[in-house]
């Protein structure tokens, strides 16, 4: 089994290096965003920035760490960080890991409403796999390994040129600050079952499958315009570049809660701040019926006003 997450926190720890790779590669040293060229999207699958984040930590973690990244869309992880001896071990199949030199890395893209705020803050789409404090991924020959989860979400702005951008507001999350329910995220990444033979003619099928919605970090107000790390590990700062400027607490159930520690890049002396209880924004209503989709309404008002002009222009002089 894996280390308990409780150990004090190693030398090298890769989520804590990694987030600081990227807070000084998207920010300068007063905190102000960095623009960078992106390249065009290829195809509707395709995605420069994901691509970017990856080449941006090859380049910049310790030689030796290994950066493997997805090697075909809709994959989760987009990316694999891991230690050599790490890495090794997940091509073996093994599950005794060191959790602080192996970690899946998923990128979310948000986009910024006019208002300067991002869209979707009450809940983001997570496709077909749910967020997870650990998720699986498999050795060349098809045995699993659980390692964390994290999740970097971005607000990108476009700037100067056509294919420049920066970085508005970045959060590298803990999947355990979204969701610790393995149970869930198992049931749904294992096999499922189609429906098939459907429609008039047989050849139609249903892959029934799930579209998750999960908690959007960056609709946290106090998350923009800032890199920030999300943990649940209360010594991160034991990383002389990281200082911890705040806790943050979700509530499990009435009187249960989760606590987990935000942290920031220390040279920009963050102000330390209280603490924050459930401040990711949640819908205020959810129900379980869904909307109809696809609906295609006509308002019959204007379809009449419409053939009277259509009638009033033919009508002859």
């Amino acid at each position: 089994m894996c280390s308990d997450a409780n150990d004090r926190v190693r030398p090298g720890y890769l989520p804590t290096t990694a987030f600081t790779i990227l807070s000084e590669a998207f920010f300068d040293d007063r905190g102000r965003p960095v623009p960078f060229r992106l390249r065009d999207k290829r195809n509707t699958q395709d995605d420069p920035f994901d691509e970017y984040v990856t080449d941006l930590l090859r380049g910049r973690l310790p030689a030796e760490v290994i950066v493997l990244r997805a090697d075909k869309p809709l994959v989760s992880p987009d990316a694999v960080i891991a230690r050599p001896e790490e890495y090794e071990l997940l091509k073996a199949g093994g599950v005794d890991y060191d959790p602080g030199a192996i970690f899946g890395l998923e990128v979310k893209k948000v986009d910024l409403g006019r208002n300067g705020k991002p869209a979707r803050s009450t809940g983001l789409d997570y496709n077909s796999t749910p967020p997870c404090a650990t998720i699986r991924v498999y050795a060349e020959d098809g045995n699993e390994i659980r390692i964390p989860g994290f999740y970097l979400f971005v607000a990108l702005e476009r700037g100067g040129g056509r294919d420049t951008v920066h970085v508005h507001s970045m959060a590298l999350v803990a999947g355990a600050v979204l969701n610790k329910d393995v149970d869930l995220y198992d049931r749904t990444t294992g096999t499922r079952t189609k429906q098939i033979r459907l429609g008039t003619y047989g050849d139609g099928a249903n892959r029934v499958r799930p579209m998750w919605l999960f908690s959007n970090p960056l609709g946290w107000e106090w998350t923009l315009g800032a890199a920030t790390l999300i943990s649940d590990r209360d010594d991160l700062a034991d990383d002389p570049s990281l200082a911890h400027v705040r806790a943050m607490t979700r509530t499990v159930s009435p009187g249960v809660s989760e606590l987990f520690h935000c942290y920031r890049l220390g040279k920009l002396s963050p102000p330390v701040e209280e603490t924050a209880h459930d401040p990711f924004p949640q819908p205020p209503r959810r129900k379980e019926e869904t909307a109809q989709r696809g609906r295609f309404e006509i308002d019959m008002r204007t379809l009449t006003l419409g053939e009277s002009a259509h009638r009033e222009r033919r009508r002859p002089r």
